[in-house]
C-alpha cells in the first residue's frame, strides 16, 4: 500500500454501529501495542490493551493466563486480540537486532504458543481469542538507525525474515480460521501490488518505507490505520444490532425492576 492510499484510509471515519456491545475487546500485544495507543494520544484509545514491552510470545500467554478470569468477571464476555511475534523472529545483543534462526524454529515455537493461547481461552465459555498476523519489519533499518556501522550487512537478514514472516501468517490465517474467526492483516499494508502491462497478473513488493519509525514499530499513520482496522473488527465481534421493539422492551423491564426496588 503507498503511504498516500494509507492516509486516504485513516481520513475515512468509521461510523460505530447502532447497536449494543455485548462483548469487549482486549488487545494483547508487545511493544507493537503501546505504538497504537501512543498513536491515538489525542483520542481515547477504543480497545482495553494489555501490553509487554520486548515481550515473546510465551510471556504474553502467561499474561493471558494470568488475567483472563478476572476479566470476564469484569466484563462478563471478552474477545482477544492477540498480537505477537515480533520479539521470536528477532534477537537482541545491545541495542542491535539480528535474526533469531535461519530455519522454521521461531515459527513453530510461535505456533505452538498460540495453540496454548487456545487452550486457555477454550476453559472459558465467555472467552474467545483470534490473532492479529505479523507486521513485515527491517533489521537493517533498525540497526542503522541505531547507529550499526555497517546496517547493510544485515540486508540478507531483511530477506530471510521477510519470508518467515509470510510463512507464519500463512499459519496465523489458518488457525484463525479453524477458530472461525476472520483475519486482521496487518502484514497487507506493506505489499504493493502493480501491475504489469500486457501482463494478466500484479507483481507484490514489499514496501518498508510504510513504516518510516525505526523498521520494527509501527509509525504514527500505520499505527492509526492498524487501530482503525482493528476498531472496524470489533463492530462485527463485539456489537449487536437492536431494533427500536427490543429496546422498548429493555427500557420496559428495567421501569419494571426499579419499581421492585
Amino acid at each position: 500500500m503507498s503511504k498516500r492510499k494509507l492516509q486516504r484510509y485513516i481520513e475515512e471515519q468509521p461510523h460505530r454501529p447502532s447497536g449494543i456491545r455485548y462483548k469487549v475487546p482486549i488487545l494483547i500485544s508487545d511493544s507493537k501495542g503501546y505504538c497504537l495507543r501512543d498513536a491515538c494520544k489525542q483520542y481515547n484509545f477504543p480497545i482495553e490493551s494489555w501490553c509487554i514491552s520486548g515481550a515473546r510470545t510465551s510471556a504474553l500467554v502467561d499474561l493471558l493466563e494470568n488475567r483472563i478470569e478476572k476479566a470476564i468477571q469484569r466484563h462478563h464476555h471478552i474477545v482477544v486480540y492477540f498480537w505477537a511475534g515480533t520479539c521470536d523472529l528477532t534477537h537482541k545483543e545491545g541495542k542491535f537486532i539480528e535474526l533469531r534462526h535461519k530455519g522454521n524454529t521461531s515459527i513453530e515455537t510461535i505456533e505452538k504458543e498460540y495453540q496454548r493461547a487456545i487452550a486457555i481461552v477454550n476453559k472459558y465459555s465467555s472467552a474467545e481469542i483470534k490473532f492479529l498476523d505479523c507486521p513485515v519489519l527491517s533489521i537493517s533499518t533498525w540497526n542503522k538507525r541505531k547507529g550499526h556501522k555497517h546496517p547493510e550487512d544485515f540486508k540478507n537478514q531483511d530477506s530471510l525474515i521477510t519470508k518467515q514472516i509470510t510463512a507464519l501468517n500463512k499459519t496465523i490465517w489458518k488457525i484463525n480460521s479453524t477458530l472461525r474467526k476472520n483475519s486482521i492483516k496487518v502484514s497487507r499494508y506493506f505489499f504493493r501490488g502493480r501491475k504489469r502491462k500486457g501482463r494478466s497478473w500484479t507483481r507484490r513488493t514489499v514496501n518498508l518505507s510504510i513504516n518510516n519509525k525505526d523498521g520494527v514499530h509501527p509509525g504514527q499513520s500505520l499505527s492509526l490505520a492498524i487501530t482503525k482496522h482493528i476498531l472496524l473488527d470489533t463492530y462485527k465481534e463485539c456489537y449487536q444490532e437492536v431494533n427500536e421493539k427490543d429496546i422498548l422492551v429493555i427500557d420496559i423491564e428495567i421501569e419494571e425492576t426499579n419499581s421492585l426496588l
